[in-house]
């Protein structure tokens, strides 16, 4: 056999093969980005955990269960994080759902903070929305655009002013004042230009969200027909066995359309799913690496490309009162800014400043005068942002909250991988909690679902599947041009 044929033979086998074995995997990743890709969608629908594998299992308040507390009265507090706010006290004994009003599912109730303004009535922001609570359930009063999620929530000095903070703003409501926010928009900073990750440009070109809702529905579409192949190879696969059996008329119809079909949907829309597999490849280790260190300019006309400065940058807000500035946690760095938010804000060195995790702030708390505890995924630090001294409290921690309102010692910090630092009474209720859908989904999509199987090669099990894919892609597009050039030459002769 020449060695053009033995290629051809090698080709033909990796595809049949590699395909067959990575064929389930590639419909669960086709199904999860595509939850991923529409994430508001599927925001009421939840997934027990007790059909998860262990390390999802609420157990002493781990899993981002409680981000903070907020006392309300002597006796009274409400715990709140990724599935909504509880009605407890300060030794967590016990737990009421304090969630009546808040739309249903858990994605729909991932709190991102509580406060209570200077009338006592009790404000909270979620992933989408900000509420107030009127005594009986809570009021929506602003719901962010769909391009934009809600960072953030904070109070002003004298506590009658609420500032809201999405990715992208600023919306400040008065006390009292009415339900229609006053927007803001942030100066941008003079001589320095909007600069994003790499990674970041890679994450919206994979995810089709770089071109807005039409570059998702190509991407959701170039899912549809990955699972097509992989379902129409598995019949091309089966099918011919069941036909030596039974020499049906209707099953022979059946091979040679599925097999028709997988050759067209496999051939013209390669570069497209080539495209998807490659980005998908660079998300994760050891790929991503490169990608996270190096910025880049937005790409003109895409969805990063914007008028606003600080478009997708902003995490975190409080008010500083030691500096009488408001203090903030942005993807650049923290940065100060005046009261009215009149002026740019001013960047503060990183060399001055604790670590914050790609995840984003998690705790940002005054402790007392000058003092300021800070944790995220990097850890726990305590912080004096005048004199630019950091602390390293809880450094190799994965902070996911923090409550200074507990019987306790001291104040409780939450991992979001052991819980809490503190012994604490246990709440079925809380340990009952679901997962959102679109948070299954993603574990699913970057694979740490799979660590209980696959243990740290988990963390290369993307990166893997995406080498495979990229292969089985490409094998096929050999296959099927040998295929029709062989055909040509038939006709010609």
């Amino acid at each position: 056999m020449s060695s053009r044929g033995m290629k051809s033979r090698f080709w033909r086998s990796f595809h049949k093969w590699a395909g067959i074995v990575f064929a389930l995997f590639m419909v669960i990743f086709c199904i999860s980005g595509i939850i991923l890709n529409h994430r508001k969608v599927f925001a009421v629908c939840d997934v027990s955990r007790s059909w998860l594998p262990d390390q999802y299992a609420i157990r002493n308040y781990n899993n981002g269960i409680i981000r903070g507390t907020e006392r309300i009265d002597s006796l009274s507090l409400l715990a709140y994080g990724s599935n909504g706010v509880w009605l407890t006290d300060s030794g967590f004994s016990s737990f009421s759902d304090y969630n009546r009003g808040l739309p249903h599912g858990a994605d729909n109730r991932n709190v991102k903070r509580v406060v209570t303004d200077s009338d006592g009535r009790v404000w909270c922001a979620t992933t989408y929305g900000v509420y107030r609570h009127d005594g009986d359930k809570w009021t929506g009063v602003y719901a962010p655009s769909a391009d934009d999620r809600m960072a953030d929530i904070a109070l002003d000095a004298d506590g009658d002013t609420v500032v809201a903070m999405t990715r992208s703003g600023i919306y400040r409501f008065a006390v009292g004042g009415g339900d229609k926010p006053e927007y803001i928009e942030l100066q941008p900073i003079a001589g320095r230009e909007v600069r994003y990750s790499l990674f970041k440009t890679v994450w919206q070109l994979h995810s089709g969200e770089l071109f807005g809702i039409a570059g998702r529905i190509v991407v959701d579409a170039i899912a549809v027909v990955i699972i097509f192949l992989c379902l129409s190879g598995i019949v091309i696969f089966v099918c011919p066995s069941l036909l030596r059996r039974r020499r049906s008329k209707r099953l022979g119809k059946m091979i040679k359309w599925n097999w028709r079909w997988h050759d067209r949907m496999g051939y013209y829309p390669l570069v497209l799913t080539l495209l998807v597999a490659v980005t998908g490849m660079c998300l994760r280790p050891p790929l991503m690496i490169p990608f996270v260190m190096v910025k880049t300019a937005p790409l003109a006309g895409s969805a990063m490309d914007s008028d606003n400065y600080w478009h997708d940058s902003l995490r975190g807000i409080r008010w500083d009162a030691d500096r009488d500035c408001w203090l903030l946690s942005t993807t650049e760095g923290f940065a100060t800014v005046d009261k009215d938010f009149k002026h740019e804000p001013a960047l503060m060195s990183r060399h001055d400043c604790p670590p914050i995790s790609p995840m984003g702030i998690n705790v940002m708390e005054r402790i007392c005068a000058n003092e300021w505890l800070i944790g995220s995924f990097s850890g726990l630090y305590g912080w004096n942002p005048a004199a630019g001294e950091v602390d390293a409290v809880e450094p190799k921690s994965l902070v996911s909250g923090h409550s200074t309102h507990l019987d306790a010692k001291k104040p409780v910090v939450f991992d979001y991988i052991t819980g809490a630092s503190e012994q604490l009474p246990q709440s079925h209720a809380i340990e009952s909690s679901p997962m959102s859908l679109w948070n299954f989904a993603l574990e699913l999509h970057v694979g740490r679902c799979y660590t209980p199987f696959l243990g740290p090669l988990s963390a290369l099990f993307v990166f893997i599947f995406g080498l495979a894919l990229t292969l089985i892609l490409i094998s096929g597009y050999i296959v099927s041009r040998r295929m029709r050039k062989k055909k040509q030459k038939i006709s010609n002769n």
